[in-house]
């Protein structure tokens, strides 16, 4: 995640490879939280529809890839609930500083948010 984070700050891109295969890797060793993947596929094609329509950004595929390999790591739909709640909170906050204090064009790099996202939840006990 460190490194899709930094590749996402330096390049604006990050190759689809890298998180096929993360998706790919942790499916085979969380095959029973397929539905969480799914859930989190379909949260992330709202988001981007909705990041893109409101504030004209772009919220790419490889944040919604991420989203997914994120969604194979939850242990219960309570700790789905929680990274929803947490997500909308830290997303606003991280949008808002990113154009305050940093930069002011249309790219934002979503993934170190998401790295943040996954870190308070790892932190908090809710993913394995």
């Amino acid at each position: 995640m460190i490194l899709v984070s930094y590749l996402d700050i330096k390049y604006k891109q990050i190759p689809s490879v890298y998180l096929t295969g993360l998706i790919f890797i942790v499916l085979l060793m969380r095959p029973q939280n397929l539905i969480f993947g799914v859930i989190l596929l379909v949260f992330g094609m709202l988001i981007r529809d909705f990041i893109h329509g409101v504030a004209g950004m772009d919220f790419g595929t490889a944040d919604i890839k991420i989203l997914i390999v994120i969604g194979l790591l939850f242990v219960s739909s309570h700790v789905m609930f929680l990274f929803l709640v947490v997500f909308a909170i830290m997303q606003f906050a991280y949008i808002t500083l990113w154009k305050t204090f940093i930069n002011k064009d249309d790219h934002v790099p979503f993934v170190p948010c998401l790295l943040a996202i996954f870190i308070t939840l790892l932190l908090m006990g809710g993913l394995a």
